[in-house]
């Protein structure tokens, strides 16, 4: 990576990191906590004037249920009087059983010390007084009689001062009540604003955040476009160079085996004209001189002789190994057939071929023996098998080379791709988009495989 495109990654990764919203979380959580607040508040806030409400209306309910038992146990007492029968005394007398604790309750309402608790001692002075009325009225078993035109007749009098006591106690727990309505509704608009004041805090949240991440996406997206175009500004170079260092080391092969190929008939042209050459000359002094030359002269001519023999045959074997004369002439499976019957020398080899000679040039020709002859090679020299694999086989047009071994194997994590020819095996494979495949592992053998396309597909060689 370059250093303009990195120097540009650091600068949006670096926005990307001083845009994080650190305050914006910080205010929603202080917004969380400030509706989570006003809940509770209004909630309790409810509550209690709810459980208010509901005592002051019991306090109310008390004062009317006040004057409707006074009211009972006077018509009550009326129709006594005028009946004579005792049924109609029974609403006073449950009046007088019912009296004393609903007084207590009221006493409990407004206890003493209380603006109203004068007021109330003075009806319950009044009630007193009514029931006192009352009681004598029935015992002398007579109507009441007038006082005076002034203030009309006693009972009700008590009646109407009662009715305005009651009337006084009455408004001022209807006010007590409405006053406490009055400040519900005026918390209830403070926390209504405050409300929508978090309302529109919350949406001015969502915005933000909403453009903050925006923002992040198109800077992410930023980084992945450079990214990429740095990618693929990558991905060509390598590209270029690998088709560099293929096309270097397919001239260095083409190169080795021109020069396999000059040395070979170098060997075979000069060096074997000049050993058979040799050979012959030193046959005909041994023939001509044969009688005048003592035993031991003529043991050494022998055993010249016998020597430029074996020289003129490790020359042709050498000859043969640079360039097979076998692969030209009868094809590539005559030649790997030739190839392990030598190899059998050394080791037993088991072959597998096709019938018939398979539609390869001789450029691929020559990279799959030149595989089968490292390989090979390899294993009389590493491997310490007891027994070797070799096949050829073609397959969707494609053909499969495979060798294989019961040596000792080895780590393929661990062996350099140079080692032991492996590389060069490689490179022959992939001059002709094939593959080379190896599999092995210590105690467990070795097996490469070559899978060399002639026209498209795949192949699974026999082994």
């Amino acid at each position: 990576m370059n250093n303009s495109v990195h120097s540009s990654i650091r600068s949006v990764r670096s926005q990307i990191r001083h845009g994080r919203p650190y305050w914006l979380f910080i205010f929603g959580c202080a917004m969380v906590l400030a509706l989570l607040g006003i809940t509770y508040t209004h909630s309790r806030m409810n509550a209690e004037v709810m459980a208010m409400a509901e005592i002051n209306q019991k306090r109310i309910d008390r004062l009317d249920q006040l004057w409707v038992l006074l009211v009972d146990a006077e018509a009550s007492a009326l129709s006594f009087l005028l009946m004579r029968n005792d049924v109609y005394l029974e609403p006073y007398r449950s009046t007088a059983a019912r009296l004393e604790p609903l007084m207590a309750s009221m006493n409990f309402d407004i206890p003493p010390g209380s603006d109203d608790h004068a007021d109330l001692q003075a009806l319950k002075r009044l009630v007193e007084a009514k029931f006192q009325y009352l009681g004598e009225m029935l015992s002398q078993g007579k109507a009441p009689v007038a006082l005076s035109e002034e203030h009309g007749e006693l009972g009700k009098q008590l009646m109407d001062q009662i009715r305005v006591r009651l009337a006084i106690l009455k408004a001022r727990r209807e006010k007590a009540h409405q006053d406490l309505e009055n400040m519900y509704l005026a918390r209830a608009d403070k926390i209504q604003y405050v409300g929508y004041a978090l309302g529109i805090a919350s949406l001015l949240l969502i915005v933000g955040l909403f453009v903050v991440q925006q923002r992040q996406v198109a800077l992410r997206a930023r980084i992945q476009e450079l990214l990429k175009t740095e990618n693929n500004r990558l991905e060509a170079k390598v590209s270029a160079r690998t088709l560099e260092l293929t096309n270097l080391a397919s001239n260095l092969t083409t190169a080795q085996e021109e020069e396999r190929q000059h040395i070979a008939r170098e060997l075979h042209d000069e060096m074997g004209s000049a050993l058979t050459a040799a050979k012959m000359d030193a046959g005909w002094l041994r023939r001509s001189l044969g009688g005048q030359l003592a035993d031991d002269v003529q043991e050494r001519l022998l055993r010249l002789i016998e020597n430029i023999g074996s020289t003129i045959t490790l020359t042709r074997r050498l000859v043969d190994d640079l360039q097979p004369p076998l692969l030209k002439g009868l094809g590539l499976v005559e030649a790997l057939r030739s190839l392990g019957q030598q190899f059998e020398i050394d080791l037993p080899i088991e072959m597998s071929f096709p019938d018939r000679e398979l539609n390869l040039n001789a450029e691929q020709s020559l990279a799959l023996f030149r595989v089968a002859q490292e390989s090979l090679n390899n294993i009389r020299k590493y491997a310490k098998a007891s027994r070797v694999w070799l096949s050829l086989s073609e397959e969707a047009g494609e053909v499969c080379l495979s060798i294989r071994d019961n040596g000792v194997g080895f780590d393929t994590q661990d062996i350099e791709l140079h080692g032991h020819g492996i590389a060069g095996m490689k490179h022959r494979a992939q001059m002709f988009n094939g593959k080379l495949l190896l599999s092995s592992s210590p105690g467990q053998g070795t097996r490469i495989k070559v899978h060399l396309p002639m026209i498209k597909g795949m192949c699974s060689g026999k082994d």
